[in-house]
């Protein structure tokens, strides 16, 4: 068995990234956050798998997990990335060698860090993946 999970994350980095939205409201997207980085940022966070098989197919569900990390005061600025990062995901993703049969939001969440100066904003975005390999 084989996962979708890092053509996927490489597809969704490459939309974020680029995007002029995302990019004009952050410092960057990133997989790793080195100590000092500046804020806001947008980092992936935890993926979850679960594989599905049928009598004609093989494939996975998958949630991926954007993080956003912001200093404003108020969660204001964390609403302004999450929907750029929305926006930025919408199309249909192509990936070499699965295809994207499904794809939405799961949930979205915004909250105060435990360091009660940093918003945190959680995106979780589902994808069912047909392998085609």
């Amino acid at each position: 068995m084989y996962t979708s999970l890092e053509p996927l994350q490489k597809t969704l980095y490459e939309r974020l990234s680029s995007d002029p939205k995302v990019n004009d409201l952050v410092t960057g997207v990133i997989d790793y956050v080195p100590e000092g980085t500046a804020f806001p940022y947008v980092r992936f966070g935890e993926p979850v798998v679960t594989p599905f098989f049928t009598k004609t197919s093989r494939g996975e569900y998958v949630t991926i997990i954007i993080h956003v990390w912001s200093k404003y005061r108020g969660k204001l600025e964390t609403y302004r990335i999450l929907n750029a990062c929305l926006l930025a995901t919408r199309r249909l993703l192509a990936l070499d060698g699965f295809e994207v049969a499904e794809q939405d939001i799961d949930q979205m969440q915004v909250f105060d860090d435990m360091d009660g100066m940093t918003e945190h904003g959680v995106l979780r975005l589902k994808y069912t993946i047909i392998h085609r390999r």
